[in-house]
């Protein structure tokens, strides 16, 4: 209500490079930023932090060169992923953007001439490029190529043997950053809070800081790419995939676990990283955030286990009564509190989030049901075809044994306590099982 709620919500800072490279606090007009990244430092005033809990938003600016990483941008993903590393606090990547910047030295798109092997058979290839006399003497001020000068011919040419280019950012030095920065992010999950949210899409080395994250929320009709449907199809010879969604898309990372959660819209992406906040603590030298229960701490548990199979989340989150209308069947943690995560990957093991008496807990439970797991049929492959497996339901498999690991290194992470409902009957070790 608006008694309740404080004024000053949300207050944040955008955080700036200076000269140096280094981190400085500005306040300035939307748009003001001169690279394709922008970083944040927000305090959010939440019902289980009413007095504020920072965090450090970092975000791709994809109007800006289609949202690519030059090496200002690298920076300043480091400065800000290292500041929210040294204060302990969550960092929170909005991930829209086209991987490494990747350009051509425009200046020389014109002046380059090809030695061919076989001038007369351009298919046998070339020897080198260069450039005339009066096309060096026109950009060697510029120090935007190294050459070397040759006699062939009865011409004089300068063999290009390194092009540099005289704008900053368009080679290998993108590269370079982008394996800091995902050093970086490797880091950061191994000592706070990591949140990724990709809306439209993920490149490249865009793909992989999401994936190192860990925590990834994905809006509908985006992908995680790390190269591209027109880059394989050059690869292959011919046309396979059209369109990175065949790759990249929800059908694909919400099924294999790397998308935790999807969403249809930015809207409602942000309400889930403000969801998944409120189970974690403030800061790393924090514990988590107890709240009062709506429901009484020492209520009865209505549903109850049967020994004929049936739908786990009905023992962790309740389930409407199946016989008398409108009555609600309470499960075992507070009533709304239970928010699963990576549901569509690996469906013999239930993880996610909740809370019990108000305190918030890491929740894996076990699928009593035989599932069926979907395996798509790869256009590459002219043989493959799509299949549907059984899963027997109380069995670990390969990738429930993996989201079983993936989610309590998520959970110590966030250091919440750890409830396993074990129900299992072993491992599935057949021969197929054994090999993956």
């Amino acid at each position: 209500s608006a008694d309740t709620c404080p004024s000053d919500v949300l207050t944040c800072t955008e955080l700036v490079l200076d000269s140096q490279g280094q981190l400085v606090q500005m306040n300035r007009l939307p748009g003001g930023n001169e690279i394709g990244m922008v970083a944040f430092k927000m305090k959010l005033k939440t019902p289980e932090y009413p007095k504020g809990r920072d965090v450090i938003v970092i975000s791709n600016d994809i109007t800006y060169k289609i949202g690519s990483f030059g090496p200002q941008e690298d920076q300043l993903f480091l400065r800000a992923s290292e500041l929210a590393r040294t204060e302990g606090i969550p960092r929170i990547y909005i991930a829209a953007n086209s991987g490494a910047r990747i350009g051509l030295a425009e200046e020389l798109r014109h002046m380059f001439q090809v030695a061919w092997v076989d001038p007369a058979d351009p298919y046998k290839g070339f020897k080198y490029l260069y450039l005339t006399p009066q096309d060096y003497t026109r950009i060697s001020s510029a120090n935007s190529v190294h050459c070397k000068h040759v006699e062939e011919g009865g011409e004089s040419r300068y063999v290009l043997t390194d092009i540099i280019g005289k704008e900053e950012g368009i080679g290998v030095e993108n590269l370079r950053g982008s394996g800091t920065i995902a050093g970086e992010s490797s880091l950061a999950y191994s000592e706070i809070i990591t949140i990724s949210m990709v809306t439209c899409r993920a490149i490249g080395i865009g793909a992989y800081l999401v994936r190192l994250g860990q925590r990834v929320i994905q809006v509908e009709n985006s992908h995680i790419v790390l190269t591209g449907a027109s880059a394989l199809n050059k690869v292959l010879g011919r046309e396979v995939y059209t369109s990175n969604n065949q790759l990249g898309g929800v059908q694909i990372m919400f099924n294999n676990g790397i998308s935790h959660v999807t969403v249809p819209d930015d809207f409602e992406g942000v309400y889930t990283i403000l969801e998944w906040l409120s189970y974690m603590p403030k800061d790393k030298y924090s514990p988590v955030p107890v709240i009062t229960p709506k429901d009484p701490v020492e209520r009865k548990i209505d549903f109850i286990p049967t020994k004929a199979p049936y739908d786990p989340r009905w023992m962790l989150a309740g389930r409407a009564h199946p016989t008398v209308k409108g009555a609600w069947q309470s499960g075992f943690f507070d009533h709304g509190s239970f928010k699963e995560i990576m549901s569509s990957w690996a469906q013999t093991t239930v993880v996610g989030r909740a809370r019990l008496g108000g305190i918030p807990v890491g929740v894996i439970a076990v699928e009593t049901r035989t599932v069926e797991m979907a395996v798509p049929a790869d256009p590459a492959n002219p043989d493959s075809e799509a299949k549907i497996i059984q899963q027997a339901g109380q069995v670990w498999y390969p990738d429930s044994a993996f989201k079983t690991a993936q989610a309590i290194n998520d959970f110590s992470r966030e250091r919440l306590p750890l409830l396993i409902f074990a129900n299992w009957r072993g491992f599935s070790g057949g021969m197929k099982d054994m090999y993956d």
